[in-house]
């Protein structure tokens, strides 16, 4: 063979190696860039749509936020069940009419989130709900003791809520970092007009769930604690034993973009006696087990 042919056999050799490598690469961003297709979305017995939220692992907290939000620490969270939307003043006045719960709201409408409610009242909505459906209420309404092994409806607890927002990501907001964009997903001081907005106008984050940044902070059923980051357990944690107040999340129409952060943690009294957020920006939304045919 002579030196010329074998150079270009040597070079067709390596063209077709960077060929190959290149191919991979193409394979492999891809697979990276393939649309993640959210959780599934079901439709329960009074007529609400509820995602089936994945089990996995997060960061929960912020490394760049406040000091109630560190330490950054990783959690697993089960499958669960949540609410697509805040719930609305229509399916309160539904479900809550046979057992005499008035709307507390402010702003009236049937779309809008029902608001001005304290966390027993949302709790009560919780067991009224779940009566209304047939299973089994997770509240003592005496002592406010929640039964998370009841099949029926509860609010979230903190690291659900923020795992639920986040849906996968690891950035300020569930569409990222630059707060300019917050107006496109949220109802905030920015563009809110002083007033909450029917749910469900503003896109919904990466898992299909509306309205979790802005229009009404959501109560969880967690107590509040500045430092519990700092002891929690790494798998379902669930909030200190007691306290005074409990945890609000997402911000609302009153909020500043900082305050609608995935991460960002208030605590409030349950039963408003010293609100430090305007009662008409407090609603909720319910969550409860992910049934065994459910869970994906």
């Amino acid at each position: 063979m002579s030196a010329i042919r074998a150079i270009r056999v040597i070079c067709g050799y390596l063209l077709s190696v960077v060929v190959i490598l290149g191919c991979l690469g193409c394979s492999n961003n891809a697979k990276l860039d393939a649309k993640v297709e959210p959780p599934k979305t079901i439709t329960t017995k009074s007529g609400i749509d509820m995602v089936v939220i994945p089990a996995g692992y997060f960061e929960m907290g912020s490394k760049a936020g406040r000091a109630d939000e560190k330490p950054v620490h990783k959690v697993w969270i089960d499958s669960f069940l949540m609410d697509k939307h805040e719930m609305t003043q229509a399916v309160w006045e539904l479900i809550g009419k046979a057992e005499a719960l008035p709307n507390p709201s402010h702003f009236k409408g049937a779309d809008l989130p029902v608001e001005q409610v304290t966390w027993p009242q949302a709790a009560r909505f919780c067991n009224a709900r779940s009566r209304y459906e047939g299973l089994k209420p997770c509240y003592n309404e005496d002592t406010a003791e929640c039964d998370f092994d009841a099949d029926g409806y509860r609010l979230p607890t903190e690291a659900e809520w923020e795992y639920a927002c986040r849906a996968g990501t690891e950035s300020d907001y569930s569409f990222g970092g630059d707060a300019r964009k917050l107006g496109d997903v949220a109802w905030f001081i920015d563009n809110a007009a002083k007033k909450t907005h029917p749910v469900g106008k503003k896109k919904a984050n990466p898992w299909g769930l509306f309205d979790m940044h802005g229009n009404v902070a959501e109560w969880c059923n967690d107590v509040f604690d500045k430092d519990y980051y700092r002891s929690s357990p790494d798998k379902n944690p669930r909030g200190p034993a007691d306290g005074k107040e409990n945890v609000l999340r997402g911000g609302s129409w009153k909020s500043p973009a900082d305050a609608a952060r995935s991460a960002y943690r208030l605590g409030e009294t349950p039963g408003f006696s010293d609100a430090c957020l305007a009662r008409d920006a407090i609603g909720f939304r319910c969550v409860r087990l992910a049934p065994a045919s459910q869970a994906p």
